[in-house]
């Protein structure tokens, strides 16, 4: 999923794997809930990385419930979680817990090292700007 959707850059695939009723737990602040805010941020990572790909890591299932580890790279081109491009080659880590239903996503948590990315873009991670984008002001 994370790798048909990001590179076939089409945003009405989302549906293909997301339930309408889905419910993300995580969206970063400023996108919307639901399958509208999945099409946002495949979108901007899209933007962000032109030349993005995605290695999946380690992947559990127990009964609805699927969690899996992810690294997205790419050359950091455009904003991507409220940094502004840097032009560097960045790795980022992700781990995403999603519950399936009829064989789409219905619910998400999720967890991506927003530290490690100030790190890679040679940006300071200051706390004042791990609370914003954590509290969404």
């Amino acid at each position: 999923m994370h790798d048909e959707l990001l590179a076939s850059r089409d945003p009405s695939r989302v549906d293909e794997f997301f339930a309408p009723e889905f419910v993300s737990h995580n969206m970063p602040p400023g996108f919307p809930q639901g399958v509208e805010g999945v099409r946002r941020f495949m979108g901007m990572f899209g933007e962000a990385l032109p030349d993005v790909s995605v290695e999946v890591g380690p992947m559990v299932a127990e009964g609805d419930l699927v969690s899996v580890r992810t690294v997205t790279s790419g050359t950091h081109r455009g904003s991507l979680l409220g940094v502004p491009g840097s032009g560097r080659r960045v790795s980022i880590d992700g781990v995403d817990i999603v519950r399936v239903r009829d064989g789409r996503i219905v619910e998400h948590w999720g967890l991506t090292d927003s530290v490690g990315l100030l790190r890679q873009v040679g940006r300071r991670a200051r706390l004042s700007w791990v609370v914003r984008r954590i509290v969404g002001r």
